[in-house]
């Protein structure tokens, strides 16, 4: 059953996976044949960071040259990653690193980058790594963790503890703010409520978020 564009919000744990597998039979990885700085092109043209570009001067750089310093050394770890533990591994030193890097280099302190920002962006470009022909490990698409935000956390706002098979585990709101995932530990909940929605249907955890992409839901 494929799921209607005006739902935005799963009922439960089994209409998700449900949902999620159905959209797993006809879907097809998206390919690009972007280099390594065509990544951090394209990684540049997000509307977060245009809207911080607005409002702070130089902070655009400090991202363009963080992802240019970084966004290889995330190809080429990758390759080396052959589970999900090395991966988890992988994504949080990279996050931590982003986040240091614009705490010192950013001479406005209100041009503050979250841990959620940060590692939305992170797994957004080993999304679009993945996706890169020339960049992309043959192994590392089956550990790739979902950008967390309101088009991919809202869907789950009902099933989450299901999902995590615990009570009052986390609380997402109906309308998700920007800064929604301010620690760690959510930030770690949410991907596991994400896998395990992933493993009920049989597919890839980020399968998931190319569905809410599919969907457009915010």
């Amino acid at each position: 059953m494929k799921r209607s564009a005006c739902v935005d919000v799963f009922p439960d744990a089994s209409s998700a996976a449900a949902a999620l597998a159905d959209f797993g039979r006809s879907f097809a990885p998206p390919s690009s044949v972007r280099t390594a700085a065509e990544v951090v092109d394209y990684s540049t043209e997000g509307a977060w960071i245009r809207q911080l570009a607005r409002k702070f001067v130089g902070v655009a750089g400090i991202y363009r040259r963080w992802a240019e310093e970084n966004v290889p050394r995330m190809i080429k770890s990758s390759r080396y990653v052959i589970n999900q533990e090395q991966f988890d591994l992988l994504v949080r030193r990279t996050g931590m690193d982003l986040l240091r890097t614009w705490r010192d280099r950013s001479a406005d302190k209100r041009a503050r980058l979250s841990l959620g920002a940060a590692f939305r962006i992170v797994d957004g470009l080993f999304m679009s790594i993945n996706e890169a022909e020339g960049c992309r490990s043959s192994l590392i698409q089956a550990f790739l963790h979902v950008p967390l935000e309101g088009s991919t956390l809202k869907p789950l706002r009902l099933c989450v503890d299901e999902l995590l098979d615990r009570d009052f585990a986390i609380e997402i709101p109906t309308v998700v703010p920007a800064g929604f995932v301010a620690t760690e530990e959510q930030y770690v909940l949410l991907q596991e409520a994400i896998f395990a929605l992933a493993a009920r249907a049989g597919v890839p955890p980020i399968l998931y978020g190319y569905f809410c992409a599919d969907f457009n839901l915010s």
